[in-house]
């Protein structure tokens, strides 16, 4: 069956050409207008297939391509009568809308900053909506099951007869008896009131990564809420909350953090011990380091969540000045300033000033 020649058109048609032609023929075709005519009916479903692969460019570089193959067209009178109704711009009154998914879930899981550096494994306890366990999702009695809906006949579908600028036309709406579903349920099961789903208590290991940042998702498919109408289950997602860290700051993968020295260390140099994440590390303080100034241990901060590869830990530098001294530190600073080529003068009127008066000889 050549499309182009079915609906009319050249090869190298647009698409409005196209779509066009279609409204034309189907008007001619259409069941309703033909009173049913099997040779109508087949000659409507030809157009319809032709214009449904023509009319979406992808198919039809396929077929422009390699002739015809599966296109997923069924040939059945829902889907023609889809094709129709969106051709014209009429409303398919919501077809099979009974098969909507399940509720997506989200649940938060608390962390601390070291589960960052290790990854690894927790358990989550959450509840959803699952399958009756009474009833085996049926809805129906234990004993009992549904019965086919007797206005469908099981097809969860019947045709409305509507006014159009055709006439009179056909659409296919969900039944209004069984909503969708095909079936009726007389004896409703008293454990879930007939509708094949409880509230139920789950469990789920969470793997996770090394890594993570605060606020990220992990998405477990299939895990949220069933479905009460037969539509797939919703998702689950896993919201991490890194906690707050008593030492440490993260920005990215770095790890920040505070360390106080005094003037004599930052004068002179140290070695201190300074905590990291896996335990404690020696960190050597240079000698005449300045206030604010920021040393690193590579590759102690947080790994990278693609790669194995870790941050820093950087150590900001505060040198603390003593507000209580002892007469011999204040000695030995003046005499430390006089090296310097420096007299000090502290304010009249502070506890230091008689000190240093006091230590220089005078009364």
């Amino acid at each position: 069956m050549d499309y182009y020649e079915v609906l009319g058109v050249s090869r190298d048609a647009d698409g409005h050409e196209i779509k066009q032609a279609y409204r034309r023929l189907a008007r001619r075709y259409h069941p309703d207008v033909n009173g049913g005519s099997a040779e109508a009916t087949e000659r409507f479903k030809q157009i319809s297939e032709a214009y449904a692969v023509l009319a979406d460019p992808q198919k039809r570089r396929r077929y422009d391509a390699g002739g015809v193959s599966d296109f997923g067209f069924d040939g059945g009178l829902g889907s023609i009568f889809d094709i129709f109704n969106q051709a014209f711009g009429f409303s398919n009154m919501g077809r099979r809308a009974w098969t909507s998914p399940g509720r997506d879930l989200e649940q938060q899981l608390d962390l601390e900053l070291e589960e960052v550096l290790t990854g690894g494994q927790r358990d989550l306890t959450y509840e959803r909506m699952a399958p009756c366990e009474a009833c085996k999702g049926s809805g129906a009695a234990p004993g009992s099951k549904p019965i086919t809906c007797p206005t469908c006949g099981g097809h969860g579908q019947v045709r409305q007869r509507q006014q159009t600028i055709l006439g009179s036309m056909v659409t296919i709406i969900s039944c209004p008896d069984c909503g969708g579903s095909g079936e009726i349920i007389d004896e409703p099961c008293p454990e879930c009131g007939g509708q094949g789903v409880v509230r139920t208590a789950e469990q789920l290991r969470v793997e996770i990564p090394a890594g993570i940042a605060d606020g990220q998702h992990l998405e477990y498919a299939g895990m949220g809420d069933i479905s009460a109408n037969g539509g797939p289950p919703g998702n689950l997602y896993v919201r991490l909350n890194v906690a707050d860290h008593e030492v440490f700051t993260r920005h990215g993968n770095h790890l920040y953090m505070a360390l106080e020295i005094s003037f004599a260390q930052a004068a002179l140099g140290d070695t201190l011990t300074v905590p990291t994440l896996e335990g404690s590390e020696e960190l050597q303080i240079p000698a005449g380091i300045q206030s604010g100034e920021e040393l690193r241990l590579r590759g102690r901060g947080l790994p990278s969540l693609r790669s194995s590869r870790r941050g820093d830990q950087v150590i900001a530098l505060r040198v603390n000045t003593p507000t209580e001294l002892s007469d011999r530190q204040i000695e030995l600073l003046q005499e430390l300033a006089r090296e310097e080529g420096t007299e000090l003068r502290p304010p009249a009127g502070s506890g230091i000033f008689e000190r240093v008066r006091k230590a220089l000889g005078g009364e």
